[in-house]
């Protein structure tokens, strides 16, 4: 995110809505020095005030994180763009977090025992292996916002072996019966060497009755759009939840491996571990169930 790009923004829209910056502090429960912070591109807000700022303002968090208004258009491309923004960035704050540790753990040599805990728990890392980015994660929150009432699931993926290609599946069941199984995306690699880092967003959309599949890693980007509940009468109607990874799940080359599933029922929903759901029947009550899974090959 360019940071100064969004404080102009910042400082553009305040001054449309006939604001001072001590105006506007107040009205966010914080000091004037911090607006003009914001707006001189020294830092960003932080997200807990993002929803407020932006009502202030009248504009979208897609427009904030932007810095520029957006039109109706291309407000999926942004969406997109601005989501593996802040996932990188995350990633980049965490490496820079790591380091700071690192160095303090040498200077202090009471920190020997926390160092040896982190050292084993990397040590039983597997080498290959994909996880959910977690929900208390600065760009979980921050995707969150920008993703509505219907949430959104970021995993992260890293292979120290090489691999050709990733492919990403979706099945749709009905009463426990898969109806399709269908391969929505594909990224290869002819003749050169795979990525060690990657991100999959699944960010289900219930007004549109879609679901947008994000892949991307270093070098590639593939977006895709599936409908959910199509022809269903009724479907505004129905209940909604979704089922996930919750920790680190060692990469099976050549397996195909359960990702994330968003479910729908008319009189209720039952959850299944994402594990247990595989096959052409599952033991389930829920109406529809849209399973998304993942097969890395060599």
């Amino acid at each position: 995110m360019d940071i100064a790009k969004i404080g102009r923004y910042i400082a553009e829209k305040r001054k449309r809505a006939r604001l001072t910056q001590r105006q506007l502090a107040d009205k966010l429960g914080k000091s004037d020095k911090s607006v003009s912070k914001w707006e001189r591109g020294i830092c960003l807000p932080d997200v807990s005030v993002y929803m407020e700022l932006c009502e202030i303002l009248e504009i979208s968090v897609n427009e904030f994180l932007a810095g520029e208004d957006i039109s109706e258009d291309s407000v999926r491309e942004k969406s997109d763009e601005t989501l593996l923004q802040v996932s990188k960035e995350g990633k980049n704050k965490q490496k820079f977090l790591r380091r700071i540790i690192v160095a303090l753990c040498i200077i202090l040599t009471g920190f020997i025992t926390v160092i040896a805990v982190i050292a084993c728990k990397k040590m039983r890392q597997p080498r290959n292996f994909i996880e959910e980015v977690s929900p208390d994660s600065a760009e979980m929150k921050t995707a969150e916002l920008m993703s509505g009432a219907d949430g959104v699931m970021m995993f992260r993926y890293k292979t120290k072996d090489n691999y050709k290609c990733l492919f990403v599946y979706l099945s749709e069941y009905q009463s426990g019966k898969r109806v399709s199984h269908e391969k929505i995306a594909e990224i290869s690699f002819n003749g050169t060497e795979s990525t060690e880092t990657g991100m999959i967003v699944v960010v289900p959309n219930f007004e549109k009755f879609s679901a947008s599949l994000i892949v991307a890693d270093n070098y590639t980007k593939y977006t895709t759009e599936n409908p959910i509940l199509n022809d269903v009468e009724d479907r505004k109607y129905y209940g909604r939840s979704a089922t996930s990874i919750n920790h680190i799940c060692p990469i099976d080359f050549g397996t195909e491996q359960g990702l994330a599933a968003l479910v729908y029922g008319k009189n209720g929903l039952s959850m299944l571990p994402i594990q247990d759901i595989s096959g052409d029947y599952l033991n389930t009550e829920n109406d529809y169930m849209y399973y998304y899974s993942v097969e890395f090959t060599k």
